[in-house]
């Protein structure tokens, strides 16, 4: 089945009413995710990497956002799962032979359509945008998000399960294209001939911050530790705050509004785009956006973001006023 990258909630509405979800090769994916403190990564590591069947088995707040009520035939897809803590970053992807384990389990198949939906912040596309950038990530680009999520299904008073569904394992081949959508530490440190390092090449590249303006400027708290990092934002960066992707109605402005905005924040067609924010994932969704509005820009996520380089290279981020924590 060929669906758009962004549909509303109306398709998938008709997609349910005509039984299209787990029967026709496309299945629909509850991100509904508690946000909670990050778990210690070595910890984590010795205890919980990869152990997906304990796991799921175990009781989590994400796993209740899902039971309060979902989209009818949604499974639910789990970030503390499916990602992992490391040492730089709150939300770390597993090798492909291990991910697709967890793929496997809640029953996603080769071949398959994955429509992604979420809950809550910007739209309820915040975390569904994650989730389905992580699937790019792994070569499977048969992904929709849906525009709105489900507070926006909620006001369309349609129909809410609470069922915990259950599918049976599937096949799902995860593959590493991480090349292709994603940019680390090593990438944007690495020299050119003329030892000019890639994020210094900020007339060449776009690079867009997708946090708020006030963290981008300094005038509210960055999420920065400012006893390590001597301003708010990396030198040369642009802003292009995911939150301004958004109608008052919490769906996204329509392609025109989107292109224009984008342009008015300093995007330059033809540029490379690189997208990032403190944890990766407001600049997720800016990247599935750019990548749906234009999939020849190929925009690739730093999936590390501000807080790694805050620990692995602070002096980097030195341009704007430093936000010093109140008294």
């Amino acid at each position: 089945m060929s669906l758009k990258k962004i549909i509303d909630v109306k398709t998938v509405r008709n997609l349910l009413r005509k039984g299209v979800f787990n029967k026709e090769g496309v299945r629909l994916l509850d991100c509904s995710f508690a946000v909670a403190p990050r778990s210690d990564w070595q910890e984590f590591k010795k205890k919980h990497y990869g152990k997906f069947e304990k796991a799921l088995s175990t009781p989590s707040n994400s796993r209740l956002l899902y039971l309060s009520g979902h989209i009818p035939e949604a499974v639910h897809f789990d970030f503390d799962y499916a990602m992992y803590p490391s040492k730089y970053e709150r939300f770390t992807h597993y090798p492909p032979e291990i991910f697709e384990k967890y793929a496997q389990l809640i029953g996603l198949n080769s071949g398959e359509h994955l429509v992604f939906y979420g809950r809550g912040p910007l739209g309820g596309m915040l975390f569904a945008s994650k989730a389905a950038w992580l699937f790019k990530s792994y070569g499977h680009d048969k992904v929709s998000l849906v525009d709105g999520g489900f507070d926006t299904w909620r006001q369309h008073k349609f129909e809410v399960s609470t069922e915990d569904l259950q599918l049976p394992s599937g096949n799902f081949p995860a593959k590493d294209s991480f090349r292709d959508h994603l940019v680390d530490f090593d990438h944007l440190t690495q020299k050119d001939e003329n030892g000019k390092q890639y994020i210094e090449k900020t007339s060449e590249v776009n690079f867009l911050d997708s946090r708020s303006r006030g963290q981008f400027n300094g005038t509210e708290d960055t999420g920065l530790d400012p006893w390590k990092v001597n301003g708010s934002r990396i030198a040369g960066f642009k802003n292009a705050p995911a939150a301004e992707l958004f109608n008052q109605n919490k769906t996204l402005k329509n392609e025109d509004e989107l292109f224009s905005w984008l342009k008015s924040n300093g995007m330059v067609d033809g540029q490379e785009v690189v997208t990032s924010c403190n944890a990766g994932v407001q600049a997720a969704l800016l990247a599935y956006v750019i990548d749906s509005l234009n999939p020849n820009s190929k925009p690739k996520l730093y999936n590390g973001s501000l807080k790694e380089m805050e620990q692995r290279d602070p002096k980097k981020i030195s341009e704007g006023p430093q936000h010093l924590p109140s008294k």
